[in-house]
């Protein structure tokens, strides 16, 4: 990597430089030489911390070796990134910031994205570079809703965007309509299809795409979904960095550490994962060079971010809400948190058809990155619908551990803590908590409901064994308190055995 971390000559009469300039002084790579082979939809503050960072850094470490690899951005809905990103020309800082790093503060300019242009107005030109030879990969950031997908993951026709595209092929306002007119431009024109590959935090995002398209392709033309089917491709990819919403603060950081104003900066955490599926139906970059996994199989990956991120994330988020935390690195700071979620992660993991070093690397990993006190993140925010996230990430692993006979004991703790919080409507110092959930799920909570019944599961042995593991925490809670039943838990559960003995 490459880090701008020298200011810029500034003159006597201004007091700081501009992001330009430091790039024109400072810059790893040649942009007047970058040609566009990726065009990118979504260009939010995540793809910049994320994909445009993985991109600048390859094109900083091959230098005039890899000009191919320029990033064309694509805006379907605000365009306050335009706005705020030309007058510098989609230059932009980038800060890691953390409390657990050597280096607790690094910064430089992003120099990868050529250009953003608003897909909306400028239709044709979008198209044509997507047509163009020299664009290899089509890349995403669009978030869950700009699939327009029905709660089974299928596309929705009847919503509005959709439907207009439907019956406007050539000139599309969604980015399914945008890959499938640009497909059908490249297969007419004989061309090798563009690879599509989907960065939103989807399970299998690009089978979730793949199947959008297709969908979509054939309410168009039969021929062109076979074509699609047979030719192009959708790799799968797992995302991860925590790009917070942006901040009063984050504007300090370009300002103190580069000398130069930034009208966009992006402040994130030191840590970043991308893994893609190695599947491509041309040129792509040698991004491994750059830290990124190519992998024939991405399922361990999926198990473990879904695991030991997302779970572990709302586990830690359900025990805080319930001892009235307002952060999650207050939590794991705790010492009753800490050793109690270090063992939840040795339960998960034996629950999880994973090499074991694979897991144990990646839950070290875990535990730094919710120690960061410099990218603080509120305990109300990420447990907020909790109990999607229990069908999601939670249930499974309880089905995994029963399946494999590993303890459920620590497993759902969290959930029950949670579910007390819920029903009381009141943390445990009494001070009250309001879920951010459905309220039929509130609803079925409060009347006593557990989780068979949360999730509308049928009645097997499996969940009566979840549920009485649930009830059986819940009890303990109520009778000991958080703190005690957590460390009583770290020590091999005592509560629930002396429970069921006596029972």
């Amino acid at each position: 990597m490459v880090n701008l971390l020298r200011p810029p000559s500034v003159s006597s009469s201004s007091r700081f430089g501009t992001v330009t300039g430091l790039w024109r002084e400072q810059s790893p790579y040649d942009r007047r030489a970058l040609k566009t082979g990726i065009v990118h939809f979504g260009p939010g503050r995540f793809f910049r911390g994320h994909l445009a960072y993985i991109i600048h850094n390859y094109l900083a470490q091959k230098n005039s070796q890899e000009q191919r690899w320029g990033i064309c951005g694509v805006s379907l809905k605000s365009q306050q990134t335009i706005t705020r990103l030309k007058p510098q020309r989609f230059l932009y800082t980038l800060t890691k910031h953390s409390s657990c790093a050597q280096n607790r503060e690094e910064a430089e300019v992003i120099g990868s994205i050529r250009e953003i242009v608003n897909g909306r107005e400028k239709c044709e030109y979008v198209l044509e570079k997507m047509a163009s030879p020299s664009v290899h990969l089509v890349t995403l950031t669009i978030t869950q809703g700009g699939y327009h997908l029905d709660k089974n993951f299928n596309l929705d026709t009847a919503n509005e965007d959709i439907a207009h595209d439907l019956r406007n092929p050539s000139t599309p306002t969604t980015a399914i309509g945008f890959i499938v007119e640009a497909l059908r431009r490249r297969r007419d024109r004989s061309m090798t299809p563009f690879t599509t590959l989907s960065c939103d935090n989807l399970p299998r995002n690009g089978e979730i795409l793949r199947k959008a398209v297709l969908a979509y392709a054939h309410s168009i033309d039969p021929q062109l979904a076979e074509y699609i089917r047979d030719s192009a491709v959708f790799p799968n990819s797992v995302v991860d960095r925590i790009v917070p919403q942006e901040q009063e603060s984050d504007y300090n950081y370009p300002s103190r550490l580069l000398q130069v104003r930034d009208r966009a900066p992006i402040v994130t955490e030191p840590f970043w994962q991308f893994v893609v599926e190695d599947n491509f139906t041309g040129d792509r970059p040698k991004w491994e060079d750059a830290g990124v996994i190519m992998t024939s199989d991405i399922t361990p990956f999926l198990y473990m971010k879904s695991r030991f991120l997302n779970a572990v994330h709302s586990f830690i988020a359900c025990l805080a809400v319930r001892a009235g935390i307002e952060y999650m690195h207050e939590a794991i700071a705790l010492p009753e948190f800490q050793l109690f979620t270090r063992l939840l992660m040795d339960d998960i993991a034996a629950a999880t058809p994973v090499p074991r070093e694979m897991c144990e690397q990646y839950m070290e990993q875990v535990l730094l990155r919710l120690s960061n006190e410099d990218l603080p993140d509120t305990t109300e925010r990420i447990s907020s619908e909790t109990c999607r996230k229990i069908g999601k990430y939670i249930f499974p692993i309880l089905q995994d551990a029963y399946s494999l006979k590993v303890s459920m004991k620590r497993i759902i703790l969290p959930v029950a803590a949670w579910l007390l919080a819920v029903r009381e409507e009141a943390c445990e110092s009494g001070q009250p908590y309001h879920a951010k959930d459905t309220q039929s799920a509130i609803t079925a909570i409060q009347e006593g409901a557990v989780i068979s019944g949360i999730l509308g599961l049928e009645n097997c042995e499996h969940t009566e064994v979840v549920d009485n593991e649930c009830q059986q925490a819940l009890r303990d809670i109520q009778t000991h308190g958080l703190l005690t039943t957590l460390k009583n838990y770290s020590e091999g559960g005592l509560l629930n055995e002396t429970a069921l003995s006596a029972s």
